[in-house]
């Protein structure tokens, strides 16, 4: 019997990647308005550089480890400091933002230190919207019957951050953060942490997420069902077969029900 629904976070219960894209586009509109440029090359040309620095980075096995991106490293604050991995990037991302609008303006011979300061400022207050996909205050309100935990990977004050902006931090029983935790998915530990705050067996849970990798895999390891939500971002892994495939959350109700 199912007594527990988990949730992943980013591009489960809120818009991830279409954000940042967004706050990309309006950097790159912004910069448009101080230099004839090509605003598509300029938004991959930030995408890229971005992933190529951040794995030159000094904490970068630590991020990987707690699944903390390259684009996350834009914009998180990284207040609180639960591992020193934290200060090493509180101290060094501020540079980092600065070199990818660096680079990326370069490739269109763009050089304007002061533009690339603004650029890196602009974003830490354009990403910072936090709209839920549209299905998940029905989906919450039907699932009243169940425990809900949430496990996210991330850094503390980003994750919480996230969950007050879309309004979702008192709609669990129990939340996750592996920065909190220094343990992140697909690893046993976040699992059976939740599974303790919540007071409930692995085998009685189910956990909800759109990342194979680290959802669809941890829940196996964990000995959960799993449902995978196609958001279109992250493509099926046959290595790891969910029991469900949804692209509605709500989808997973009947199934729910069965069980």
């Amino acid at each position: 019997m199912v007594q527990a629904v988990l949730f992943d976070l980013d591009e489960t219960l809120i818009l991830d990647h279409p954000v940042s894209l967004h706050a990309l586009q309006s950097c790159a509109f912004y910069a448009a308005s101080w230099y004839s440029l090509d605003i598509a090359q300029l938004v991959q040309a930030a995408e890229e550089a971005a992933v190529r620095l951040w794995r030159t980075g000094p904490a970068y096995s630590y991020a990987q480890r707690i699944g903390h991106s390259a684009g996350e490293g834009l914009w998180a604050r990284y207040t609180v400091q639960t591992h020193p991995a934290l200060k090493t990037l509180s101290e060094w991302t501020p540079g980092f933002r600065v070199a990818v609008w660096q680079e990326a303006l370069e490739e269109q011979h763009i050089h304007d230190q002061a533009l690339c300061e603004a650029l890196a400022h602009r974003y830490l207050s354009e990403r910072r919207l936090f709209p839920r996909y549209p299905e998940v205050d029905a989906l919450l309100e039907r699932l009243r019957g169940y425990k809900l935990g949430l496990v996210t990977n991330g850094v503390p004050d980003l994750q919480r951050e996230k969950l007050a902006g879309a309004s979702l931090q008192d709609r669990f029983q129990a939340v996750a953060v592996s920065g909190e935790l220094d343990v992140g998915k697909p690893e046993r530990g976040i699992f059976e942490h939740i599974c303790l705050e919540l007071g409930v067996e692995p085998s009685a849970c189910v956990m909800v997420g759109d990342n194979p990798e680290r959802d669809i895999a941890g829940a196996l390891q964990a000995g959960m069902r799993s449902v995978w939500v196609n958001r279109g971002f992250k493509p099926k892994d046959p290595r790891y077969k969910a029991d469900l495939e949804v692209s509605n959350l709500l989808e997973m109700l009947p199934w729910l029900e069965t069980l």
